[in-house]
């Protein structure tokens, strides 16, 4: 009796979610074992192809064999604890009285009839199906074939931004996933065709989306980038995670923003120094640089790195560079004007003020370290003019000064 009243107040209080409760049956067949043809390199390829344009191989999937059985809660407890009506406990509660709760058999069940509709190209169908296996059988092999296949689904079914979440769901919660290839080959192919699509028709970021299914709600670039550093922060030594970096670089370098454009340059220049995108790296990368830097007012580390870019491009790449070479060359020449002229212009300042001493100071350093730049020959010069003029002008108030005797 007593089991009888505490199951029919579990069922009093989780009414409202006995009636929200969705559900299906589900069986999970295992994903196809190859892959949509992999996404071409960055920059190769302008036009705008949906993500999905090559078909899945249509070969039966492995049954999973390894599936988990998710843990048991409160085995033999029929009271009642304040803690069931936490929401988490709410829910699950109201899932296992409305008979939705975790059962392996209709799991599997749920996963074959997604299996069936898969094979048939119906993938909103078996959308649906996946989706409930994967809630019937959680914390388990199955629910990941289930997650991997769901998101398969919407790829297919080009529900880009419903794809990137369930490939992201994925590899959050199944870090060292068996999809793991296949996902970030996926979500590579969704962030360049987001990026290409933005490229053709450009939006604001705010502005919402409430039609085109390939397109996310809002921001296209936005979660285009999002795409490519989910690749490399869940592959981060995968075949793709260079490419992602230096996609990244890329289309921020062609929305003008030179500074995110130069620090994704460098980071592929540095951590991925066998990566085939190097040289192009350097050489974006140089001239981002060149970009951020804003004249001799302001800070010289851009001009600097830009300096060290072009000499280890020339030196590690004279192959690579090809016609490029030239062009380098001669930017780096005026790389070094340029840091000339920062310390002509600290010498004239000095220079400007009488106090000679300093300027000679800095007329000097300018000769050393740039002695064959055309600012080098105009400080010989200037520093001739200045050779026996005093360090310091002379004191306009000297006879007040006179009036106090120096401190032995």
């Amino acid at each position: 009796m007593s089991r009888m009243l505490n199951q029919g107040l579990r069922l009093l209080l989780f009414f409202a979610g006995i009636f929200a409760a969705a559900g299906g049956c589900a069986g999970v067949p295992t994903p196809p074992s190859q892959t949509a043809t992999s996404p071409p390199a960055p920059g190769t390829d302008s036009r705008v192809v949906p993500a999905s344009a090559t078909e899945p191989i249509a070969s039966s999937p492995a049954d999973s064999t390894a599936a988990g059985k998710p843990a048991e809660d409160d085995q033999g407890d029929d009271g009642f604890e304040l803690s069931d009506l936490a929401p988490e406990n709410l829910w699950k509660n109201a899932k296992e009285a409305a008979g939705l709760g975790p059962n392996e058999e209709a799991a599997r069940t749920s996963l074959e009839e997604g299996k069936a509709l898969y094979q048939e190209k119906k993938y909103s169908g078996a959308a649906d199906k996946f989706k409930a296996a994967a809630k019937r059988w959680p914390e388990s092999v199955l629910e990941e074939d289930a997650q991997f296949l769901l998101a398969e689904s919407y790829f297919f079914a080009d529900r880009y931004p419903d794809a990137q979440d369930g490939y992201d769901n994925l590899l959050t919660k199944y870090d060292n996933s068996r999809y793991l290839d296949t996902a970030v080959k996926r979500l590579f192919g969704i962030g360049q065709y987001w990026e290409k699509l933005e490229q053709a028709n450009p939006h604001w970021p705010v502005t919402p989306n409430f039609i085109d299914k390939e397109r996310p709600w809002f921001d296209t670039f936005g979660n285009a980038l999002k795409c490519y550093e989910t690749v490399r922060l869940k592959d981060p030594t995968g075949p793709l995670a260079d490419d992602s970096v230096m996609a990244t670089a890329n289309a921020y370098f062609r929305h003008g923003r030179f500074e995110d454009a130069a620090f994704h340059y460098d980071t592929l220049r540095t951590e991925y120094p066998n990566s085939e995108h190097q040289a192009k790296a350097h050489l974006l990368g140089l001239q981002a640089k060149l970009e951020v830097y804003q004249g001799a007012s302001y800070d010289r580390t851009p001009l600097d790195e830009a300096d060290k870019i072009a000499k280890q491009a020339l030196t590690q790449f004279p192959a690579e560079l090809g016609g490029d070479r030239q062009r380098v060359a001669e930017t780096r020449d005026k790389i070094i004007e340029q840091q000339a002229e920062r310390d002509w212009t600290m010498a004239q300042y000095y220079d400007n003020k009488k106090q000679f001493g300093a300027a000679r100071f800095y007329y000097g350093e300018l000769i050393r370290e740039y002695p064959l730049s055309q600012t080098a020959r105009k400080a010989r010069q200037r520093l001739e003019a200045i050779r026996d003029r005093p360090d310091n002008p002379p004191s306009r108030v000297k006879w007040l000064t006179d009036l106090f005797p120096e401190d032995d």
